[in-house]
């Protein structure tokens, strides 16, 4: 009986440890890694397991993503996207990864992402990080992730093409 209530307490925390729905405020900075200039965004993220996202920005206003099942739908700098990512292994990594960090699934990111993962907590922040084993033409050469209570708290994603993107989550 003991093994059985410790396996159910094992599983519930593993299913309490990622977040399942989210509401949420971000700020965003992109930085070219090149030339250092840094450019600023902000919005709110609404999320729910497992593959409802959305982010709204208010700086730039009218800017967008949206993860609904397999669509991936964006406008950026008025350049806007649909995407079935069940037909499109390039977005669907993306996609696949964006959700994946959100949830807290790390394992599978670094999978998707040939990665190799680490993790420590300190002061009550867990933080992960993906390093690709490999250099590729796209994708990322690095992934860092910090949860507090279970939600991400802070995201940065370095690209192979020299750009690093850096979320802070409010909430």
């Amino acid at each position: 009986m003991k093994k059985i209530l410790l396996f159910f307490g094992l599983m519930l925390c593993t299913f309490l440890s990622g977040a399942q729905q989210l509401d949420c405020s971000f700020t965003q900075a992109r930085t070219l890694k090149a030339t250092g200039k840094v450019f600023h965004a902000e919005g709110v993220i609404s999320f729910l397991a497992p593959d409802q996202l959305t982010m709204t920005y208010t700086k730039p206003k009218g800017e967008y993503l949206v993860i609904s099942g397999p669509m991936l739908r964006s406008n950026t700098l008025g350049q806007q996207l649909s995407i079935d990512t069940s037909k499109n292994a390039r977005f669907r990594n993306l996609r696949n990864t964006l959700l994946n960090c959100i949830m807290g699934d790390c394992e599978t990111a670094a999978r998707d992402n040939d990665a190799e993962l680490t993790e420590s907590v300190k002061d009550g922040v867990r933080t992960v990080e993906m390093k690709a084993r490999k250099a590729s033409p796209r994708g990322y050469s690095r992934i860092l992730m910090e949860y507090r209570n279970g939600n991400p708290v802070r995201m940065v994603l370095d690209e192979f093409g020299g750009i690093s993107t850096e979320y802070i989550f409010t909430y």
